[in-house]
C-alpha cells in the first residue's frame, strides 16, 4: 500500500498549498475521501471516512485503524457534519472527496434530489465526485469495511467503479441534468456487500484469504427520484451500452449450429444512430450500433478464418444484444421506467406528441418496442480455426 500512502500525501499537500483557505499545518487537518449518507425517520446520518495520520504520518506504521469512520445525526446533511467536526481534532477537509454513497433507503425515499442540490450548492464537496447507492447495506456500513486489496472501503470502492470507465458514471451536475429532462429517468451504480459484515468491520478481514469485499452490484433504475428496481451488473452493461456508456465487457452468444456458447470481448461501441418511428399506438426505437472487439473463447465448428463463419458470428452476437435489451426494456415497463431515455427521442422528434404523452408516459412506454442493429469488427481471432465435438 506504499502507493497509497504517496499519493495521500501529494493530495494532502497540494490542498495545503493551493487551498484559498487558511493553511493549516498538515498535522491540523483531517482528510476524506468518501462520505456516506442515509435516511432515518429522524432525518439524515452523515457518515466521513476519515484517514488515519498516525497510520502514514511516519516510516514506521501504528498499530491503528488505516482510517476512522465518524457518524452523526442532523435533520440537514450540514447539521450532522457539524456534528462530526465538533467531535474531532482537527479541521475537516472535504475538497478530496471521490465518492459520495447514498444508503438505499435514502434512494427509495425520494431523498436523490435533494442530496444532489446539496453537494451542487455545497462549497466543501466537489462537484465532480461520483454519486452512487447502495443494495442491502447502509452508507455508514460499507464505509466501515476493510478492504483485504486497498486497506479501506473508499479507494476499493473508487478503483471498483473506475473499471466500468469514467463516461459509465456520473456526478451531481449530470444527475440533475437528467432528473430535470423529460422522457429519460435516471440510473446509477450501486455496491453490495459480499461476505459478512461483522467480519468486514474488523482489522482481521485484511489478513483473511476470505474475506467480505465489496463489489460493484450493478445499476439501480430510479423514478423521478425514487429507486424502484435493481439491475444485476451484466443487464446494466447492455442498458450502458445503448446510453452510449459501454465499457469493455464481455457477450457471451450462442454457436450458429448447436448450444455451446463463443464469448466476444467487447472493446469499443458507440450508438451510431438512434432513430423513432409510430405505428398505430406503438412506439419503435431503432438502435444502429459500431461495435468492436474480438473472440475470446471459440466452442463452435466453423473456420474463424473464412468471412462467412465471421458473418455467422456477427449475426449470433447480434441476437444476443437485442435479447438483452428486450429483457431490460420489459423489467423497465413492468416499473414503468424509461432507463434509455426513449421519451427523449419522441420530444426531440416530435414535441407536439411529446406534449400529449410524456403525462402518460409510464403507461405509454409499455408499448415500446427495441430494434438494435449492430456493426461488428471483429479485430482478432486467435489461432482458433474449428471447435466443437
Amino acid at each position: 500500500m506504499k502507493y497509497l500512502y504517496i499519493i495521500f500525501i501529494i493530495l494532502s499537500v497540494a490542498s495545503i498549498f493551493f487551498s484559498q483557505e487558511d493553511k493549516h499545518e498538515l498535522n491540523q487537518t483531517s482528510f476524506s475521501f468518501a462520505l456516506g449518507i442515509d435516511y432515518e425517520k429522524e432525518g439524515y446520518v452523515v457518515s466521513l471516512q476519515l484517514i488515519n495520520p498516525g497510520e502514514i504520518s511516519g516510516e514506521k506504521l501504528l498499530n491503528n485503524s488505516p482510517y476512522i469512520v465518524y457518524k452523526a445525526r442532523g435533520k440537514t446533511v450540514d447539521t450532522a457534519l457539524e456534528k462530526i467536526s465538533m467531535n474531532t481534532s482537527r479541521y475537516l477537509d472535504l475538497k478530496q472527496e471521490q465518492i459520495i454513497v447514498l444508503g438505499e433507503e435514502l434512494a427509495r425515499k425520494g431523498k436523490t434530489k435533494e442530496i444532489v442540490e446539496y453537494i451542487l450548492h455545497s462549497p466543501d464537496i466537489p462537484a465532480n465526485a461520483l454519486i452512487i447507492t447502495t443494495k442491502g447495506n447502509k452508507a455508514s456500513e460499507l464505509l466501515e469495511i476493510f478492504s483485504p486489496v486497498e486497506g479501506y472501503s473508499a479507494l476499493e470502492i473508487t478503483n471498483t467503479l473506475n473499471k466500468l470507465g469514467r463516461n459509465a458514471l456520473n456526478n451531481a451536475s449530470e444527475i440533475k441534468v437528467d432528473l430535470l429532462e423529460d422522457g429519460k429517468d435516471i440510473s446509477l451504480p450501486y455496491i453490495e456487500l459480499k461476505g459478512d459484515l461483522q467480519k468486514g468491520r474488523k482489522r482481521g478481514n485484511l489478513n483473511t484469504t476470505n474475506p467480505a469485499h465489496i463489489v460493484f452490484g450493478g445499476f439501480g433504475l430510479f423514478k423521478n427520484e425514487n429507486l424502484k428496481k435493481f439491475l444485476e451488473y451484466r443487464d446494466s452493461l447492455f442498458l450502458q451500452l445503448l446510453n452510449g456508456k459501454s465499457s469493455g465487457f464481455i457477450i457471451e452468444s450462442t454457436c450458429p449450429e448447436g448450444s455451446k456458447k463463443f464469448a466476444f470481448k467487447l472493446f469499443n461501441g458507440h450508438v451510431k444512430k438512434k432513430e423513432y418511428k409510430r405505428v398505430e399506438n406503438n412506439y419503435i426505437f431503432q438502435y444502429t450500433l459500431n461495435l468492436s472487439g474480438d473472440i475470446r473463447q471459440y466452442n463452435c465448428h466453423g473456420n474463424l478464418k473464412e468471412p462467412e463463419t465471421i458473418s455467422l458470428l456477427e449475426k449470433q452476437i447480434n441476437k444476443t444484444i437485442q435479447s438483452k435489451e428486450n429483457k431490460i426494456l420489459s423489467i423497465a415497463q413492468s416499473y414503468g421506467l424509461d432507463p434509455f431515455g426513449l421519451g427523449h427521442s419522441i420530444k426531440n422528434n416530435d414535441p407536439k406528441l411529446w406534449n400529449n404523452l410524456k403525462e402518460e408516459w409510464a403507461t405509454s412506454i409499455k408499448n415500446a418496442q427495441l430494434e438494435v442493429h449492430s456493426t461488428i469488427t471483429i479485430q482478432n481471432v486467435g489461432n482458433y480455426k474449428s471447435r466443437g465435438d
